[in-house]
């Protein structure tokens, strides 16, 4: 299989560097990696109206068109939600501030070939997990649904409703069954009615999360504590 990178970055010796470091990971790992270098975000985001990406490395601090515009860019005017972003800058405190734009990871300069390499496993990793499905039975139909494209879990009653980011389901079952199979794929069951998927959190609130697709989920009182303290440890996690 081949991925698709993007370096975007205005020091042309940091998108070498990067380039470089790639393809000896790509070698290393057997992994074919296509690799295509920008200067700036401009020129990045007339390509992707008509390339596809699998995993970007963005640099913040780009002249005019910033990292920042460019990450809105892609998740909101060309909904993107498949294309992983690794942010690049010379500052630390930007890492938080980036959550909206659901970043794999945060490297900051000077580039380090661990960190790098940490953000490649993560990334194949993820697309091993994307590839798996979740199985249910609609009426007489059975369905394979990526768990990749889900964005929640829904009930009313035993009716269970699954959105994804192109259409939805619903079927017979409960949510805590559903929770048993997929809780180690990044799903959070924040309310009695709602399982999400973390991936596809915009904004979180101790009281309630808003989702990609602009859909308020509330947190049962009785969750709270425990979703912040998940919700911590994997945004810590994510940019170590």
């Amino acid at each position: 299989m081949t991925f698709r990178i993007a370096v975007c970055d205005d020091e042309q010796i940091i998108c070498t560097t990067l380039y470089n470091k790639l393809k000896k990971i790509s070698e290393i790992k057997l992994v074919k990696f296509e690799i295509d270098c920008f200067n700036s975000g401009e020129e990045l985001c007339c390509e992707m109206k008509s390339t596809n990406y699998d995993l970007l490395f963005l640099d913040i601090e780009l002249p005019e068109m910033n990292g920042v515009a460019v990450g809105k860019y892609i998740r909101e005017s060309l909904n993107n939600e498949l294309i992983q972003i690794a942010y690049i800058s010379s500052k630390q405190e930007y890492a938080m501030k980036l959550f909206e734009m659901r970043p794999i990871n945060f490297l900051v300069k000077p580039l380090s070939d661990d960190k790098i390499a940490k953000i490649i496993d993560k990334f194949l990793l993820l697309n091993r997990v994307d590839t798996e499905l979740f199985e249910f039975k609609s009426g007489h139909s059975f369905y394979k649904v990526p768990f990749a494209d889900i964005l929640y879990f829904g009930s009313n009653g035993r009716k269970i409703k699954i959105v994804t980011q192109s259409t939805e389901y619903e079927f017979y079952d409960s949510l805590d069954t559903i929770y048993k199979e997929i809780k180690n794929k990044k799903f959070l069951f924040v309310h009695k009615s709602f399982i999400v998927n973390f991936r596809y959190i915009t904004k979180y609130q101790y009281e309630q999360i808003i989702m990609s697709n602009n859909k308020i989920i509330p947190i049962s009182q009785s969750r709270r504590k425990a979703i912040r303290s998940i919700f911590l440890k994997t945004k810590e996690a994510e940019l170590l």
